[in-house]
């Protein structure tokens, strides 16, 4: 069954992969766009105009600015470009949003990640931050400059905040083009012109209308829809939200909302929002009039509902997200996204039922949210970051049902139907699992939420990447995170844990000195925790630390240090097998006298353990250290002692052992000059009729007991 989940998620995430679900295609043209054409035909002579560098011998990839407001329609008029000329650039067309709900900048690194998921190409490891340096990796952008290279590509980069953002991800080529929404000029982007888009035409203001609400109330009252356009300032955005309210409300007259507006009288909240920074710039107060007059007429609810999205990861939910965040039924909360969704409060983006709020919403909204009370709204944050740990441990289980205990069952609406939903809803929900942490932790009340969070990331990350080595740069962040959370909370045992694993993945990179920073720190955090097992795990890390970074003299003293306790606290097993790794690295500090010893030692406790094949692994390695220290005649009756506690093992097992010690035994006789001894110790394993295994550096016959 495990096998069977498996194949299934490899195969949809292989079909991903391939294009089958594109993270960056672009969105669908809004259902009402209206007017622009001056604006459309300005972008398409921009396209063909020579570029201001055109004399230049390396080609440039021409680079367009719609450059308006937040609400003015200028995603939607990048878009409907896009399309427009999308046959000039058959290698594809591409959408990334430049910027996070918070309106913090998304870093090039991501959006290139985000790219080269679309072009089907390998995203390269990220390196791990480097604490000596201020700069950003550049592995991402490389590689999609690479990747682009003599293709013909459109970009649309949505809400760029600083123009660098732009110049790490431009193709190398002027076959491609790219179109970058932002909301006013990007200094120092050379050869680029912006558009600046404003409000609408009367006329097309009109044709909003007309397509949000129909157009029977509107030609029947021409003159009350001009009036209420100007009203608005033919705002695209707040004509949407008018038009959605009036769609809602088939009774309702386009005079009926002139009164509204005009005799509105502004509650608390709406105060302020009109004393807030932005709400006296030019253009937003028609929003903020159309948003007061549609949220003041939405079921209390669905207008609840509405608030509390500014608390969800990215802006966007799904049923699953808004019934946490309300606390009601899956069904109605699929009702009220609707709802919002009818009158142009939401958009609906991707499958499952998800909805967008839109960015420039965004601020009013969480205006009128600090009017709620505090305990209603961080109950709410509990509740959402509950049910994303929740659908993400179960996601994790369905994935890899042997991975772990098995989670509490979730109610019906919210289980997952099969491996195949599970990966879809990972691949689709991991950034606003990401951004729900992130959150988290800046937020600091739900501190024991957001490290079940993180600790369920940490075992998402590998299963949705294939492996742990793509996302290793992820991972340590996520690790940094749990290590902040814990020492925020005082959380010793966490500590320890999370400088483990930093460490672990230093190791992995081949970072040993900082690896051993890690391993060193964690030692304090576990011995205040009176945690021996994390204790005796981090001694031994950092003689592995050593020994990789050619330091074996401290490796054998911390291997030793790791015995020690082990030996104290009656770990057999353990001990045994760090009396292995001890003799190892004894061995290559040229210590043959306590390698030697070593291995008896472990050969003895293997005995003890009723362990006769690792027992004789044990000889075998004592055996090769006497060879070492110049006494083959000794290695030789070792290996006939080894020969004969091999033959008391029953089984395959047992014939495997004694064909393994009789090459090691033939190689010791050859190396001693007996060439004959040799010959008739490998006739002796040939008839045992098994193949010779796998062999060693110097050319001997390994066993596992032995192999450190």
């Amino acid at each position: 069954m495990a096998e069977a989940n498996a194949a299934e998620a490899r195969t949809v995430r292989q079909n991903q992969r391939r294009g089958a679900v594109p993270p960056a295609e672009l969105p669908e043209d809004p259902a009402v766009f209206a007017g622009r054409q001056a604006e459309l035909a300005q972008l398409r002579d921009e396209v063909g105009r020579p570029g201001l560098g055109a004399d230049e011998e390396i080609p440039r990839c021409r680079v367009l600015i719609v450059a308006g407001r937040r609400g003015s329609g200028r995603t939607a008029l990048a878009v409907r470009f896009a399309r427009t000329v999308a046959a000039d650039y058959p290698d594809g067309q591409f959408f990334v949003r430049m910027s996070e709900p918070g309106g913090r900048p998304v870093a090039a690194e991501r959006a290139a990640e985000v790219l080269l998921e679309a072009l089907g190409e390998p995203r390269p490891p990220a390196p791990l931050p480097d604490p000596d340096s201020e700069q950003e990796s550049a592995s991402g952008p490389a590689a999609l400059r690479e990747a682009l290279a003599g293709r013909q590509v459109l970009l649309v980069l949505d809400d760029v905040q600083q123009v660098e953002q732009v110049e790490a991800l431009l193709p190398p080529t002027d076959g491609c083009l790219v179109v970058a929404v932002t909301s006013g000029p990007l200094t120092g982007l050379a050869d680029a012109r912006p558009v600046v888009i404003g409000g609408l035409g009367a006329s097309a203001a009109t044709a909003v209308l007309v397509g949000q609400a129909g157009d029977t109330r509107i030609v029947c009252d021409p003159v009350a829809a001009r009036t209420l356009a100007e009203t608005l300032a033919c705002h695209p955005m707040a004509l949407c939200l008018v038009g959605g309210w009036l769609r809602a409300r088939p009774r309702a007259s386009v005079t009926d909302v002139l009164r509204l507006l005009a005799d509105h009288t502004p509650e608390p909240p709406r105060v302020l929002l009109a004393k807030r920074p932005g709400a006296a710039e030019p253009g937003v107060e028609p929003l903020l009039r159309a948003f007061d007059l549609v949220h003041d007429g939405l079921p209390a609810p669905a207008a609840r509902l509405l608030r509390l999205l500014t608390l969800a990861p990215g802006g966007v939910a799904d049923p699953r997200t808004a019934s946490a965040l309300l606390g009601c039924p899956v069904d109605a909360a699929a009702v009220h996204l609707a709802t919002l969704a009818e009158q142009q409060l939401l958009r609906p983006v991707g499958p499952r039922g998800r909805h967008e709020l839109p960015g420039c919403l965004r601020e009013p909204l969480a205006a009128l949210l600090a009017g709620d009370r505090p305990a209603e709204t961080e109950l709410a944050r509990a509740r959402l970051l509950e049910r994303l740990t929740r659908l993400l441990t179960a996601c994790c289980h369905q994935l890899a049902p042997t991975g772990g205990p098995a989670p509490d069952p979730l109610p019906g609406p919210l289980r997952f139907s099969g491996s195949a939903e599970a990966w879809q809803w990972l691949d689709t929900e991991l950034p606003v699992l990401r951004a729900a942490l992130d959150t988290a932790v800046a937020d600091g009340a739900l501190d024991g939420l957001a490290m079940r969070l993180a600790t369920a990331l940490v075992r998402a990350l590998p299963l949705w990447a294939g492996g742990p080595e793509p996302v290793a740069a992820d991972l340590y962040a996520l690790h940094g995170t749990v290590l902040d959370l814990a020492l925020r909370g005082g959380l010793h045992r966490q500590q320890a844990a999370a400088l483990v694993n930093l460490g672990d993945l230093r190791a992995t990179a081949g970072q040993h000195r900082r690896a051993l920073e890690r391993y060193r720190s964690a030692l304090g955090p576990a011995r205040a925790a009176d945690d021996h097992v994390a204790v005796c795990r981090i001694l031994e890390a950092v003689a592995g630390a050593f020994r990789a970074s050619g330091d074996l003299v401290r490796a054998a003293d911390w291997y030793g240090r790791a015995l020690g306790l082990r030996r104290r606290r009656g770990e057999q097993a353990d001990e045994v097998r760090l009396l292995g790794r001890l003799a190892a690295a004894h061995t290559a500090q040229g210590r043959m006298g306590d390698a030697l010893k070593d291995y008896r030692a472990a050969a003895a406790l293997h005995r003890k353990l009723g362990d006769p094949a690792g027992a004789v692994g044990a000889t075998l390695g004592a055996a090769r250290v006497q060879e070492l220290a110049g006494s083959p005649d000794q290695a030789v009756r070792t290996l006939r002692d080894a020969l004969e506690e091999a033959r008391g093992v029953a089984g395959p097992s047992g014939v495997r052992l004694q064909t393994q010690v009789l090459l090691r035994s033939a190689e010791a006789l050859e190396r001693a000059g007996d060439a004959a001894g040799g010959r008739a110790r490998r006739e002796q394993a040939a008839a045992l009729g098994l193949p010779q295994g796998r062999r060693s550096e110097d050319g001997a016959a390994t066993h596992p007991a032995v192999t450190e």
